[in-house]
């Protein structure tokens, strides 16, 4: 997909799937690392508090992995020197940009077929524009959301027959309180045809925006766990 296309399905849409576009050579060294971090993770010995590992989430910083074959940060941030991602994150945020490393983070999710991680949950409904943001018990006045883009990157084949993600394709222009986040409520509250659960093949990359409701898709048939890596791009 041309960048001006890809802007044009941000803008609108919240979200842009560019197909392809990732160098498989670059997410495999990605996956194997990650692969590598969680074997070790349930081996049951502690683990680094640096690594900030959620055992309900099951995700680690992306930085855990260089004690798991990567050399530095640049390495980690490879997939974002992509031709297709660096104009894209320019032209949408209008600015320079960064990686912030603080957030960004691999995850590992679980079929359902699959026995998980004790204490392990799926990711419910959320904006990432909720990032640090704290809300009130009730519902109240308009919170700004904090400014990012999230770059998702599939590790592997998911959507189909391993866990991925949901979208609602709606831009918000706020964020919703907790209280309006489960899903009877936001199937109320938005037609059917704006839930949108891509399948997704390794080289394939997600970009949305702050304020677009997500979060993980599991099918009561799927069968593979799944890994991915999410990159949090801030404005310079």
């Amino acid at each position: 997909m041309a960048t001006d296309d890809a802007a044009t399905q941000l803008r609108e849409q919240g979200i842009a799937l560019l197909r392809g576009v990732l160098a498989k050579g670059c997410l495999t060294k990605l996956k194997e690392a990650a692969v590598r971090c969680f074997e070790a993770i349930g081996t049951g010995r502690p683990v680094p508090e640096r690594y900030r590992f959620n055992r309900f989430s099951h995700s680690i910083l992306l930085t855990a992995l260089l004690d798991f074959g990567f050399g530095n940060l640049e390495e980690l941030r490879a997939p974002l020197s992509a031709p297709a991602l660096e104009p894209l994150f320019s032209q949408t945020m209008g600015c320079g940009w960064d990686c912030n490393l603080d957030q960004s983070w691999v995850r590992k999710k679980f079929a359902p077929l699959q026995v998980a991680a004790p204490e392990y949950h799926p990711h419910s409904w959320h904006q990432d524009g909720a990032l640090a943001v704290r809300f009130p018990l009730e519902p109240g006045p308009v919170i700004p959301m904090t400014a990012l883009l999230t770059c998702w990157i599939p590790l592997n084949a998911c959507g189909r027959d391993s866990p991925g993600l949901e979208f609602v394709r709606r831009r918000q222009p706020a964020l919703l309180h907790f209280t309006e986040l489960d899903d009877p409520a936001l199937r109320r509250r938005f037609p059917p045809q704006e839930f949108w659960a891509p399948e997704l093949e390794m080289g394939d990359g997600l970009v949305f925006l702050n304020d677009i409701l997500h979060r993980t898709y599991a099918g009561p048939d799927m069968q593979h766990n799944r890994l991915s890596v999410e990159y949090r791009i801030s404005p310079r």
